[in-house]
C-alpha cells in the first residue's frame, strides 16, 4: 500500500463492480477511506469486503439510485457521518444504450440522461458544500469517447456523454475559486458486461484496472493543479501500421 491518498475520504458511484470496482480498491490501496455506492447492496458489500480483507481498512457500502436526489442527500450524508468529510467524488455509475435512432424508445433516451448526466450533477451538487466547507476537493466524472465524437448506434449514450464532458468543463470553473478540481476520463472499447455479446478481439480492450492509475493521479494532490482536462484512454485498433514499419 502506498499513501498517494492517504487522509483522503472518497464516494464512488457505481463503486459494486467493473471500473468502479477497480477505482475503488486502487483508492484503499493508496490509503484512501472509500465509500462505495450502487443500486445493488450485494454487489457494493462485496467490494467493501474486498478491501477490508485486503487491507484491513473499513469501508462503507451504501445503496442509492443517483437519478433520485433524496437518495443523492442521504447518500453524502452518510458518507459524512461515517468519515467526517468527502475529499474525492468519482462519478462512475452510468448505463449504456445501443440502439440506432429510429429505434430508441424515449424510455432508453431518458434513462441514460437520467443516469449518466442527470446523476452526474445531483453527485456534484450535493458533494460540492460539504467540500468546500473542507478546503476543496477533487471531482472526477468517468465519460467516454462517445462524449468526443461522434458514434453510430449510441445517440443516447453519446448525447449523455457528451453533456457530461461539458458539465466538467463548466463546474471545473465554477471550483477553481474553492479548490474543487473537476476533470474527465474519456475511455475507449471496454471489456464491460455492456461489450459481453460483441463478437471482437477482446484483448484489445481496456480492462477496468486500466483506468487506476489515471483516476488515481486526478484524485491526489499531485494533480492540483490540473483541473477542466478530459483525459482519454484509448488505444491503438489493431489494424493500425506505423509508417515506420513497427
Amino acid at each position: 500500500m502506498s499513501d498517494r491518498l492517504k487522509g483522503k475520504v472518497a464516494l464512488i458511484t457505481g463503486g459494486g463492480r467493473g471500473i468502479g470496482r477497480a477505482i475503488a480498491l486502487g483508492f484503499a490501496r493508496e490509503g484512501a477511506r472509500v465509500a462505495i455506492a450502487a443500486r445493488t447492496r450485494a454487489e457494493v458489500e462485496a467490494v467493501a469486503a474486498e478491501i477490508e480483507a485486503e487491507l484491513g481498512m473499513a469501508a462503507l457500502a451504501l445503496t442509492c439510485d443517483i437519478v433520485e436526489e433524496e437518495q443523492v442527500k442521504n447518500l453524502v450524508q452518510a458518507v459524512l457521518a461515517g468519515f467526517g468529510q468527502v475529499d474525492i467524488l468519482v462519478n462512475n455509475a452510468g448505463i449504456g444504450v445501443a440502439r440506432p435512432v429510429y429505434g430508441m424508445t424515449r424510455l432508453n433516451w431518458d434513462r441514460a440522461l437520467a443516469v449518466n448526466l442527470t446523476g452526474t450533477f445531483l453527485c456534484t451538487k450535493h458533494v460540492w458544500k460539504p467540500m468546500v466547507a473542507a478546503g476543496g476537493g477533487a471531482i472526477l466524472n468517468i465519460s467516454s469517447l462517445a462524449g468526443t465524437r461522434g458514434m453510430p448506434m449510441l445517440s443516447a449514450y453519446a448525447a449523455s456523454k457528451w453533456g457530461q464532458i461539458g458539465f466538467t468543463l463548466s463546474v471545473a470553473e465554477e471550483g477553481k475559486p474553492v479548490n474543487i478540481r473537476v476533470n474527465a476520463l474519456a475511455p475507449g472499447k471496454g471489456d464491460t458486461a455492456i461489450r459481453a455479446a460483441v463478437t471482437e478481439d477482446k484483448t484489445r480492450l481496456l480492462r477496468a484496472e486500466d483506468h487506476i492509475g489515471a483516476a488515481i493521479f486526478l484524485a491526489s494532490d499531485e494533480a492540483r493543479y490540473v483541473t477542466g482536462q478530459v483525459l482519454e484512454l484509448d488505444y491503438f485498433d489493431s489494424a493500425y501500421r506505423s509508417p515506420w514499419g513497427t
